[in-house]
């Protein structure tokens, strides 16, 4: 098995977890998805600090055990959150080889109850590479819903957030130069 960095095993079991829904950390369990493929493991020491970080997840409650003496898992809400929060930080929006010459807009009016979930979706969206145009809109000449729809979901706050493709904007010339298109 490779080195892996503190957290980098808990990261790839809740990113496991959320793309198919359960794993199983026994060998012996026929016909469930095995966990342990995702590593290769080469002996039981590597085994052993899977299994660790399964148990370390579930009493953080990140996961739950199904069943008493199972050892199929699930994520929990919490895990699900912080799944979403790790596969955030590997998302850019990707770029087109030949740009289709259209702006997105990305417009968000969050209440003041959600005001975190406001600045989160403010840094993940520069985080995914889109420029701030003004307070709550961002700009981006490349297609984004996908990635548009999976930060909304993380934060809970996709209904507040829109979407809209323009063939002109003002100041392009400004932002063909930050995108380089």
């Amino acid at each position: 098995m490779k080195k892996y960095n503190k957290g980098e095993i808990a990261e790839i079991i809740l990113s496991t977890l959320l793309a198919v829904g359960l794993v199983a950390v026994a060998v012996t369990a026929p016909n469930v998805v095995q966990l342990f493929k995702y590593f290769d493991p080469k002996n039981s020491a590597d085994r052993a600090r899977i299994k660790r970080s399964v148990v370390r997840l579930d009493r953080a409650g990140f996961v739950e055990q199904k069943g008493d003496k199972s050892d199929v898992f699930f994520l929990t809400q919490k895990g699900r959150e912080r799944a979403m929060r790790y596969a955030l930080d590997q998302r850019k929006i990707p770029s087109q080889k030949i740009w289709d010459k259209k702006w997105r807009l990305v417009m968000f009016d969050i209440p003041e109850e959600k005001k975190q979930a406001r600045r989160a979706i403010n840094f993940a969206l520069k985080k995914l590479g889109c420029v701030q145009y003004q307070k709550s809109v961002f700009v981006t000449p490349f297609p984004c819903k996908k990635e548009v729809d999976f930060v909304g979901e993380c934060f809970g706050v996709r209904d507040d957030i829109r979407v809209i493709v323009a063939s002109e904007v003002e100041k392009a010339d400004i932002l063909r130069k930050v995108f380089k298109v």
